[in-house]
């Protein structure tokens, strides 16, 4: 398994997985039908790429080779590497309130069947290095608190809270 930088080639597994991904990351406190929430996430993501290009994101992609795969690792399709997760770092971002410059993983995705095999954790190496070598001081992110395997990653990965975004219904 390796991670490498991203291009325009893994955009259609990106736009995908981000697809798929959504009912994790939705908040369960948003009544909102997951069709509606779903048909925003596409139109969101239509102009995602050309945000990346505008901003200088930085794509990450976590990918296997035939010989990554062994009786453990779910099946791949044959012939060549395989995308298993992405990681989008914005490497410019400004903190809301005092305007420090850092990195901020803007969208962040492993494939189901590929969950627990430490791929998201690469993918987050790879944000944190290239962060430290940018001299970027800070590294952000925004998780639903209902996503619990994604805070127990990001926990384990030396992440801590730092604010809280709540919500009423009314």
């Amino acid at each position: 398994m390796r991670v490498r930088q991203g291009s325009i080639r893994d955009w259609p597994f990106m736009y995908s997985l981000g697809k798929i991904n959504i009912p994790d990351s939705a908040s369960p406190w948003r009544k909102q039908p997951l069709e509606e929430t779903l048909k925003y996430r596409e139109a969101v993501l239509k102009g995602f790429w050309t945000w990346i290009q505008q901003t200088g994101s930085i794509v990450f992609i976590a990918e296997a080779a035939a010989e990554d795969v062994n009786d453990n690792t779910p099946i791949m399709e044959p012939g060549g590497n395989q995308s298993l997760g992405y990681l989008v770092l914005h490497p410019s971002s400004r903190e809301e309130l005092t305007g420090v410059y850092q990195g901020w993983i803007m969208d962040f995705g492993v494939l189901p069947e590929w969950r627990g095999q430490k791929i998201g954790e690469k993918l987050l190496k790879a944000a944190e290095e290239y962060c430290r070598q940018h001299n970027i001081a800070y590294l952000g992110l925004a998780c639903s608190s209902h996503n619990i395997p994604a805070l127990h990653l990001y926990e384990k990965s030396g992440f801590v809270e730092e604010r809280k975004i709540m919500v009423k219904c009314l």
